[in-house]
């Protein structure tokens, strides 16, 4: 999930008016001009964003800073409109200020970060794994202190085997310093330590507090290859065997892995499927159409996934829309659609992982958005039955399809929101969110981490099994809570939303 967040004031709710924070970028450079790169993404918001009626009638300033980190073209523009309320959402922070959230983005990353990484093994759809710096931090949120006032850092998860595994950091270990500092309690104080511990710039150390023990640990980051899939495994328990995912984002690039632990789950014959996608922002729409298939097997065959929206004048011109899309025109529904993928997927055979189940269960936060919430939807269509446990979820219905450039040293990746999902029922994500079956706090006084003993999951056992499974007791941590409406940059790196590739490259 793509989330830009902007505080507002009634008083500026004009374009030039309205403030506005870009997703995190990587320096300036390229050889064209502001104007020009500007005439691009222009031009593609023009043909292609769900609302370019109201783009079209706009004056835009193409002398905007075209990728700036706080403030560019992308950002102010769309800001300043208003029939965009699926792209440009309002929220309330913690603190009661008002802000919006824009999910329409563009980034940029050096071109040295190409795609160089292996081939995929078994999926051959062309996206490639990247490495990256890092210390292992799969997902960081920041806490207050209420005795000090100062702000700390608590794990989320974890990579397996990085440097924050290896230190023994997991899920629920809060550092209290970093580099023998205490972090201020201000969004400008902890956004770059942020930035440091979730993105460093190459093999930096640093020195982390945890602040239950006082022992101080020092990591050097290294290269690696983030696979969402940090944990897998069977819970077995009576007749029972619960196949137990973590999966922390739709990246195609590693969809081999993702097909391995299915594979493991239907050799081991699960009856059961407990999907952890508390923090999972979505990514590609493929690797989501491929996790569903495998989840319910023979009898998605030759049924709809998604029905696609898109703005008014793609959709009076079915011919080209579904060349630019590869998605075929329904004129009985008026809509584009795309089916399951029941047998070929890029050269896999996902009849050899298919699961078949009826019933799974899927833990949820606020974080579930996007490729996430269609994986639940496009179920729903079919009438398997998706139990959510948890919080609910993002509420992300929509987009996009990228539109990438190079240029100089660097390359560009444009994702506007292009369109609107919807299973094959024609139902829609609610915008305000997909409301859970069963309410569990992910943070309750502590995180727990991922396992039996973990609140959601535990909820999730006791409903499969009828066994009551009593969640671990939480550590104390009074006086300690996560700090709500928070400003925090997107990692630029990994996939998130609701991400559609060109025809030419997987899609």
């Amino acid at each position: 999930m793509r989330i830009i967040h902007c505080a507002w004031a009634a008083a500026l709710l004009s374009a030039l008016g309205a403030g506005s924070c870009a997703k995190d970028t990587t320096g300036n450079g390229g050889t064209g001009t502001t104007e020009s790169y500007n005439d691009k993404i222009d031009s593609y918001l023009a043909e292609r964003y769900l609302w370019n009626g109201e783009y079209g009638q706009m004056t835009r300033d193409l002398t905007i800073e075209y990728a700036a980190d706080n403030d560019n073209f992308l950002t102010r523009t769309l800001l300043g409109m208003t029939s965009n309320t699926l792209d440009k959402k309002r929220y309330t922070s913690g603190a009661g200020q008002n802000y919006y959230n824009l999910y329409s983005y563009i980034t940029r990353k050096a071109r040295s970060r190409a795609a160089t990484g292996p081939k995929t093994r078994g999926v051959n759809h062309g996206v490639r794994k990247e490495t990256e710096y890092g210390f292992g931090f799969a997902r960081l949120g920041v806490v207050r202190f209420s005795n000090t006032g100062k702000a700390g850092f608590y794990v989320m998860a974890v990579y397996p085997g990085s440097p924050a595994d290896r230190a023994g950091f997991r899920r629920g270990t809060i550092f209290s310093e970093i580099d023998g500092a205490e972090i201020a309690d201000s969004e400008s104080e902890y956004t770059p330590v942020y930035k440091r511990l979730t993105s460093p710039s190459g093999a930096a150390s640093v020195l982390f507090k945890v602040r239950e023990t006082g022992e101080e640990t020092t990591l050097t980051a290294e290269r690696l290859y983030p696979n969402p899939v940090l944990r897998a495994e069977v819970i077995e328990e009576g007749e029972h065997k619960i196949g137990y995912m973590v999966y922390n984002g739709f990246d195609a690039a590693y969809d081999d892995d993702l097909l391995d632990s299915l594979r493991k789950f239907r050799d081991a014959g699960i009856t059961d499927l407990v999907f952890d996608l508390r923090y999972n922002g979505g990514g590609h729409v493929i690797s989501a159409k491929m996790l569903a298939t495998c989840i319910a097997g023979e009898k998605c065959d030759g049924k709809v996934f998604q029905y696609y929206r898109y703005n008014d004048s793609r959709m009076a011109d079915p011919a080209k829309t579904q060349k630019q899309t590869g998605n075929t025109y329904d004129r009985e529904k008026a809509l584009f659609y795309e089916n399951f993928s029941y047998g070929d997927y890029y050269g896999a055979d996902l009849k050899q992982y298919a699961l078949g189940l009826q019933n799974i269960y899927v833990l949820t936060t606020g974080s579930t958005a996007s490729s996430s919430e269609a994986v639940i939807n496009g179920l729903r269509g079919i009438d398997i039955g998706v139990t959510l446990i948890g919080e609910k979820t993002n509420g992300k219905n929509v987009g996009m399809e990228i539109d990438k450039f190079d240029d100089g040293d660097y390359s560009y990746e444009l994702a506007p929101i292009t369109f609107e999902g919807y299973n094959a029922k024609k139902e829609t994500v609610n915008p305000a969110g997909l409301a859970v079956d069963y309410a569990v706090a992910d943070w309750n006084n502590r995180l727990v981490d991922f396992g039996p003993e973990e609140p959601m999951l535990a909820k999730a056992l006791s409903l499969i099994t009828g066994r009551t499974y009593t969640p671990a007791p939480c550590r104390s941590a009074a006086g300690i809570a996560p700090i709500a409406g928070v400003s925090l940059p997107e990692d630029a790196r990994r996939p998130a939303g609701m991400l559609v590739l060109s025809p030419q490259h997987g899609e």
